[in-house]
């Protein structure tokens, strides 16, 4: 999907740091790479300012009303809020966006805006196949996994990311032949192509119970408590028919995922994190987004976008956790357990 031409000269003066780390090969790459944004988030937005810099081209596909939608977005973008309302109206969150985002690399040109709804993406699933990256935020279990499998279907990478808190998630799914060269050393590849191994489409993650999963880095009682954070927040939007948790809805919160998880994870019910407190909270903080959290997350999964569309250096894989108060980043490697 990336045609492998060389850098033209402005790119060549405006990006020679990233040359000189990547190499001209990976540079032009990037700058032929489109990716798609759907639901533009504060970790959203942090991973397109890095990507934007770095010379890849952004679409941006957010219906959602502005500014209502943004209330709790934690954005780099963002006009402020009080006076934009006033004296500027847009018509979407994407639309509020657009005009900051060609500021910050004039290079690209115009940003394109997909002026659908994520119904109207999965009823047309050729959107998303044109495009080499889908970054996806704030949207259902199924409608991920479907929008996952139309975007690696015809080659692209697709990657789920979340803010919650102090916490970051992120599912990812780079396709079952996803080729790349691995580092060696600080600053040199192998010669040698390799596949992607430990692969798991987005989709098929939802329907492993989560005692059945397994994998490298994977804790050895149960999955990271982060993980299963998130697959909360996910379960109860599913079950409430596209409502995400928030403090007014914390004891129904409670009740539906103690209740999921004694069917769906038995052994998992008397931990401390299914307990009312700790689910209350969870709650609360369920799409309340910490700008701190955002930056270092989106730092680091536009990284690793960067590694997904150059194939320099092995990509992280199947989910990316980050947990904002020890600021350690994990990538899990899940699988079924056989």
């Amino acid at each position: 999907m990336v045609a492998n031409a060389g850098p033209n000269r402005s790119e060549s003066e405006i990006y020679d740091r990233q040359i000189r780390l990547w190499g001209a090969d990976a540079q032009a790459k990037i700058s032929k790479a489109r990716v798609l944004y759907i639901n533009l988030t504060g970790v959203c937005q942090e991973i397109l300012k890095n990507l934007v810099l770095a010379g890849v081209r952004a679409s941006l596909c957010d219906k959602r009303p502005y500014p209502d939608a943004v209330q709790t977005t934690a954005s780099f973008f963002l006009l402020d809020r009080e006076n934009s309302a006033k004296k500027i109206k847009f018509s979407s969150v994407a639309h509020s966006l657009q005009g900051a985002v060609e500021e910050l690399n004039p290079l690209l040109g115009k940003c394109e805006i997909v002026d659908k709804s994520v119904q109207e993406l999965l009823e047309d699933d050729g959107v998303v196949s044109q495009y080499d990256m889908v970054v996806a935020s704030r949207i259902g279990m199924n409608d991920a996994g479907r929008l996952a499998l139309a975007t690696t279907k015809s080659g692209g990478k697709f990657y789920l990311v979340d803010s919650f808190g102090f916490n970051s998630a992120s599912v990812l799914d780079l396709g079952s032949n996803h080729t790349y060269r691995a580092e060696v050393g600080k600053n040199d590849v192998s010669k040698n192509v390799l596949t992607l191994e430990h692969h798991l489409p987005l989709g098929e993650i939802w329907k492993i119970p989560l005692t059945d999963l397994t994998g490298r880095r994977v804790d050895k009682h149960h999955p990271p408590i982060i993980f299963m954070q998130y697959r909360a927040i996910l379960e109860y939007h599913a079950q409430s028919g596209g409502k995400w948790p928030s403090a007014a809805r914390s004891d129904d919160f409670v009740k539906a995922i103690q209740d999921w998880i004694g069917k769906e994870a038995p052994a998992y019910a008397t931990l401390e994190c299914f307990q009312k407190e700790t689910l209350q909270e969870w709650a609360r903080t369920a799409t309340a987004e910490m700008a701190p959290v955002c930056a270092v997350a989106g730092g680091i999964l536009g990284n690793e976008v960067i590694k997904a569309i150059s194939s320099k250096g092995e990509p992280a894989n199947n989910a990316l956790i980050f947990e904002g108060q020890t600021g350690k980043c994990r990538n899990v490697l899940l699988k079924a357990k056989k």
